[in-house]
C-alpha cells in the first residue's frame, strides 16, 4: 500500500473511520425497520446527514492527537515504527467504537434507545450483566470481536504502506493550526453558540430521526459529561401552577406552601390492611391474557387473580430499566433527565418514601429480591427507603426441586417461598415489596414440566416459559397464605418494572391494541378478595400512581410529595402518565402522547394540544426545580 504523502494517508484513515462509523449506523437501520418506517425518503436521507455529523464529532474527540501527530514537520514522523505504533492505536480506537455501537445496536431493542449512562450505573451489577451477554449473544460477541481484531489489522496496515514524497517545508507549520481548529470544530459541532447537543441530532421532529443519527459512544460520552439540561422552558413558579391545578381533587390537598407539591389526605380513615407488593421482572402487558387475549397460555394464574381481583388496563412504567421501575415504586419519583440515580444521590434530594410513609404509620417493612443483595444498590435504597429488613438471594435457601443454577441470583419459586416465611412471622399491620428476576433474558428454566413451548433461553418462547413458572410459583404463594390468617386482611399488587425487552424476543411486539405509549405497557393486578370488589378498570395510571394508591387506601395519615395519583380517587382533575426514555421525558394522556428532547417535542400521537405539551414542560420543570432547591418533602 502507498501514498503519495502524509496527507493522503491520514485523510484516507478518516474516510476510513467515517464509512466504518456509518455502516454501524446502517446496520441499526436494518435491524429496527420497523421502528425507522416512519421516516420518508428525505427525512431518511437528513437523519443520515446529520449521523456524519455525529461521527465527525466522535473521531475527531478520538483521533484527532494522533493527526497531529502524524503530520507534525518533523523528521522522525517518517519512522515506520512511530507510524505503525499510531496505526495501531488508532485501528484499536476505531475497532473499539466500532464494537461499542455494535453492541448499543443490540441494546437498542431493549428499549428503543441508545445507551447513556447505564454503564456507569451498573456498579456491582456489571459482571452478571457482561455474563448475560456472553450468554444471549455469544455469536454476536465473537464476530464483533473479529470486526475489532481486523480493524486494528488493516489500520495497522494502512500505516505499514511507504508514504512516496518524504519532503519537509516550513509551509507545513501552517497545517499544525488548521488541524487544531478542525479537531475543535469537530468536537464541538458549531461555530458559536453552545456546542452540539444529543437534542440537536434530531433532523426532524421524530425519535426515529435522532436515534438513527445518534450512536452508543456519542450518547455515552455526552452523559458522562453530565450535559447541563435546561428544566426551565416553563418558568418554575408557573409549572407549579399548571402542576397543582392538573393534580387537584376532593380526597387530597396541598398542605404546605413552601413545599408546593406535598400533600395529605383530606379524611384519613386508617384500615390497617397488610399490603405484598410482587414487582415481576420484565412481564409487558400482552403477555397477560386476560389482559392482552393473546392466548399465550402462561399466565393461568394472574389471569385468576386480574378476574377475581381489580385489574387496571392502563397502567404503565415510568421508565424502561429495573433501576427506574424500583426509583418510582420506592419514590413516586420518575428521576429527572441528568440527576443521579437512586443509592447514587438522588436520595439527598429529600424524597417521600414508600417504606417511612407507612413505618410511620405503624407498619411493618419488608423488601427483597431475587437477585443478589447489591444488585441495583437495592439494599442501601431499600433502608434509605424505610424497610426494616431486607434480603437478597444470598439469604434465601433452595427449598423446591428447581434445577441448576439461574442466570441472575436464586430461582424465584425459593423467594416466594422465602416471602412466605417471613410474612408469617412479620407483625402486622404489614408492607412487603418483593422484586423478582427469573424472567430476565438469558431465559434459564428451573424444571422441563414449565416448559409449554420448545424452549431456549434467547428467544420469546424460552420467555414464555419461564413467565409459566414464576406464574405457577404464584400460585403456591396465594395458596399458601390463604391458609393464613393474615390472608383475609391483605391487599396483593402484581405489577413489572418494565416491559419485555424487544431485542431479547426476536422482534416480537410488545405493545397491545390500548397502549398510548410504546414500550411502557404494563399489568396492575390488584387481588384482595375479602376487601376489593373485581373490577376491570381503564383509569390511565403508572408506577407513580402506587404510593398515593396505597396512602389512600389505608387511610394513612401522612404528607407525601410527588406526582402521583391515587387510582381509587374519582375526582381527579386530570390523569397523566409521566415517563424517562433516556435523555428525553414523555407524557401519555388519554387522547395521546408527547416526547421531548429538551429541543424539540417529537413523537407526538393523537390530538396533543400546546397546553398539553405545556403541562410536559411543567412537570419536569417543578420537579427538577423543587428537588435542586429542596422544596420537595419537608421532613
Amino acid at each position: 500500500m502507498q501514498f503519495k504523502n502524509r496527507y493522503t494517508q491520514v485523510l484516507f484513515s478518516v474516510i476510513l473511520s467515517f464509512f466504518l462509523l456509518m455502516a454501524v449506523r446502517l446496520f441499526l437501520y436494518y435491524s429496527y425497520p420497523d421502528y425507522f418506517s416512519n421516516l420518508s425518503s428525505s427525512e431518511l436521507f437528513s437523519s443520515l446527514f446529520m449521523g456524519i455529523r455525529i461521527d465527525l464529532a466522535i473521531i475527531s474527540l478520538f483521533t484527532s492527537v494522533i493527526w497531529l501527530l502524524l503530520l507534525l514537520p518533523f523528521r522522525f514522523t517518517f519512522s515506520p515504527y512511530f507510524r505503525k505504533l499510531l496505526g495501531l492505536i488508532w485501528g484499536i480506537i476505531i475497532g473499539g467504537i466500532v464494537f461499542y455501537n455494535i453492541a448499543d445496536t443490540f441494546y437498542f431493542g431493549f428499549v428503543n434507545r441508545h445507551i447513556v449512562n447505564e454503564v456507569a450505573h451498573l456498579g456491582n451489577d456489571i459482571y452478571p450483566f457482561i455474563n448475560m451477554a456472553f450468554n444471549l449473544y455469544t455469536y454476536q460477541i465473537i464476530i464483533g470481536f473479529i470486526i475489532f481484531v481486523t480493524i486494528i489489522y488493516i489500520y495497522f496496515k494502512i500505516f505499514s504502506g511507504e508514504i512516496i514524497n518524504k519532503s519537509l517545508n516550513k509551509k507545513e507549520w501552517t497545517v499544525i493550526p488548521l488541524i487544531i481548529v478542525i479537531s475543535f470544530l469537530g468536537i464541538r459541532g458549531k461555530v458559536s453558540g453552545k456546542s452540539f447537543s444529543i437534542s440537536d441530532a434530531f433532523a426532524v421532529s421524530k425519535l426515529s430521526s435522532g436515534n438513527l443519527a445518534l450512536s452508543g459512544v456519542y450518547t455515552t460520552y455526552r452523559s458522562a459529561k453530565q450535559e447541563k439540561i435546561n428544566h426551565y422552558r416553563v418558568t418554575p413558579s408557573k409549572a407549579i401552577k399548571i402542576l397543582q391545578e392538573t393534580m387537584s381533587s376532593e380526597k387530597f390537598k396541598f398542605s404546605n406552601k413552601e413545599y408546593p407539591l406535598m400533600r395529605s389526605m383530606v379524611e384519613a380513615n386508617k384500615t390497617n390492611y397488610n399490603v405484598v407488593i410482587v414487582v415481576l421482572e420484565s412481564l409487558s402487558a400482552k403477555y397477560l391474557d386476560a389482559l392482552a387475549n393473546n392466548d399465550f397460555g402462561v399466565t393461568p394464574t394472574l389471569d385468576k387473580l386480574a378476574t377475581q381481583g381489580q385489574l387496571y388496563t392502563n397502567f404503565y412504567a415510568n421508565g424502561q430499566r429495573s433501576q427506574d421501575g424500583i426509583t418510582t415504586i420506592y419514590t413516586g419519583i420518575t428521576q429527572p433527565v441528568a440527576f443521579e440515580s437512586l443509592g447514587s444521590g438522588l436520595e439527598l434530594y429529600g424524597l417521600s418514601y414508600l417504606g417511612e410513609i407507612v413505618k410511620d404509620n405503624g407498619y411493618s417493612t419488608l423488601a427483597m429480591q431475587s437477585s443478589n443483595r447489591r444488585s441495583f444498590r437495592v439494599d442501601v435504597v431499600s433502608h434509605i427507603a424505610g424497610f426494616d429488613q431486607y434480603y437478597g438471594a444470598q439469604d434465601i435457601p433452595k427449598t423446591g426441586d428447581e434445577q441448576g443454577e439461574p442466570q441472575f441470583g436464586e430461582w424465584d419459586g425459593n423467594s416466594f417461598r422465602f416471602l412466605f416465611k417471613k410474612l408469617n412471622k412479620i407483625q402486622e399491620p404489614f408492607l412487603s415489596f418483593f422484586f423478582t428476576s427469573t424472567t430476565h433474558a438469558p431465559f434459564f428454566l428451573p424444571h422441563k414440566r414449565y416448559e409449554k413451548y420448545p424452549h431456549s433461553n434467547k428467544n420469546e418462547k424460552g420467555f414464555l416459559n419461564t413467565i409459566n413458572y414464576v406464574d405457577t410459583q404464584i400460585s403456591h404463594f396465594i395458596e399458601n397464605a390463604k391458609k393464613e390468617k393474615w390472608f383475609d386482611n391483605t391487599i396483593f399488587i402484581f405489577t413489572s418494572d418494565h416491559v419485555a425487552a424487544r431485542s431479547n424476543l426476536n422482534g416480537a411486539k410488545q405493545t397491545t391494541d390500548n397502549s398510548i405509549l410504546d414500550g411502557y405497557h404494563i399489568p396492575l393486578i390488584l387481588y384482595a378478595p375479602k376487601i376489593l370488589k373485581p373490577l376491570r378498570s381503564n383509569v390511565l395510571s403508572s408506577h407513580s400512581d402506587i404510593i398515593p394508591s396505597i396512602i389512600d387506601i389505608l387511610g394513612l395519615e401522612t404528607n407525601f410529595s410527588m406526582i402521583g395519583q391515587s387510582i381509587f380517587d374519582n375526582s381527579v382533575n386530570k390523569r397523566f402518565v409521566y415517563v424517562k426514555a433516556g435523555n428525553m421525558i414523555g407524557l401519555g394522556l388519554k387522547n395521546g402522547s408527547v416526547f421531548y428532547n429538551y429541543n424539540n417535542f417529537l413523537g407526538i400521537n393523537g390530538d396533543i394540544n400546546e397546553n398539553e405539551k405545556e403541562l410536559l414542560l411543567s412537570i419536569d420543570s417543578a420537579q427538577s426545580y423543587l428537588l435542586k432547591n429542596s422544596k420537595w418533602m419537608k421532613k
